[in-house]
């Protein structure tokens, strides 16, 4: 299987939000009640922070024979805002590709570790790859409690 990564664009900004809210919803379940998926989803109304997310960040795209099957971004050199594989690509290496371009340009910039929030289901990977956490975070959106994990590369 052929995964290309691209650098995204404002007009990959629709289908980020698309492939976001449908991997938080069929990965994240077991690990989250409804009402914590829903909170979680809806975030995608925030308008500035996606906004920032193709405007600003360094993010990349994972596509296989031109379908968007992941993303990822890095914001202010260290900090891996976003990772996130569709359903039907996990565990094939789509995660991991994103993941060492966006080291590489960490590293490119000057960085040597990496910090990120973690969900409970990503928490697996990242320590995989060498985090740990450092706090568990619990996070209100929309009055309901999200946990997650503050994790950095040893």
């Amino acid at each position: 299987m052929e995964i290309q990564i691209r650098k995204s664009n404002s007009e990959d900004l629709t289908l980020l939000q698309s492939l976001f809210q449908d991997t938080i919803r069929s990965t994240c379940s077991p690990d989250y009640s409804k009402k914590q998926l829903e909170a979680w989803t809806d975030s995608i109304e925030n308008k500035d922070r996606w906004l920032r997310l193709v405007n600003y960040q360094y993010t990349l795209v994972a596509t296989y024979e031109d379908e968007v099957v992941g993303f990822g971004a890095l914001d202010d050199g260290d900090y891996l805002d976003f990772l996130y594989v569709n359903k039907d690509f996990f565990r094939k290496g789509v995660a991991s590709k994103l993941y060492n371009e966006l080291k590489l340009e960490s590293l490119r910039q000057g960085f040597y570790k990496l910090q990120s929030d973690v969900s409970i289901t990503a928490r697996p990977f990242f320590q995989a790859k060498g985090f740990e956490v450092i706090k568990e975070n619990i996070k209100v959106v929309n009055g309901v409690e999200l946990v997650n994990y503050r994790m950095i590369e040893l």
